[in-house]
């Protein structure tokens, strides 16, 4: 999918909830510090030598799913402003469960790019298809761990 800024993003929907699927993403991509899903440097080809920039969030249906750009989301992380502290009104909740609609639904956006600001999911990147490959895998992996989650101890 593609922003109006014309950066491009993966985008799929989870039934696990923000807490337990970014404690995922950061296992798979071999990351520990709290704020790692922002800009990750990600070594995603071994081969290539080349780091890429790869930030991950979780957003559920009760927010309104727009991207944000990048320098708002670092400022976020320098003021300690965590996506997670979101604060909904009351009445919002209400009138989710007014209409019945069910259980609340979260979505994963990637981005991949690398210092220079260069979107490697566009078909334009030399590295567009290796990337969407790995998120294709990726993808594929977390609903595989999705599916048994609740069969782990």
């Amino acid at each position: 999918m593609e922003t109006e800024n014309g950066q491009n993003y993966y985008l799929f929907q989870t039934t696990l909830q923000r807490p337990i699927a970014k404690s995922w993403f950061k296992n798979y991509l071999d990351l520990n510090r709290e704020d790692d899903l922002i800009r990750s440097e990600v070594v995603l080809f071994p081969e290539l030598e080349k780091e890429f920039l790869v930030t991950i969030s979780v957003k559920d249906d009760r927010e309104i799913y727009t991207d944000i750009p990048v320098a708002e989301k670092i400022l976020d992380g320098l003021l300690g402003n965590d996506d997670d502290d979101n604060n909904y009104e009351e009445s919002d909740l209400e009138k989710k469960k007014e209409t019945n609609q069910g259980s609340i639904k979260f979505f994963v956006n990637i981005t991949i790019s690398d210092k220079e600001g260069n979107d490697h999911i566009s078909t334009s990147s030399l590295y567009s298809s290796r990337v969407r490959n790995f998120l294709q895998q990726l993808e594929n992996d977390f609903f595989e761990y999705q599916k048994n989650y609740k069969a782990l101890p």
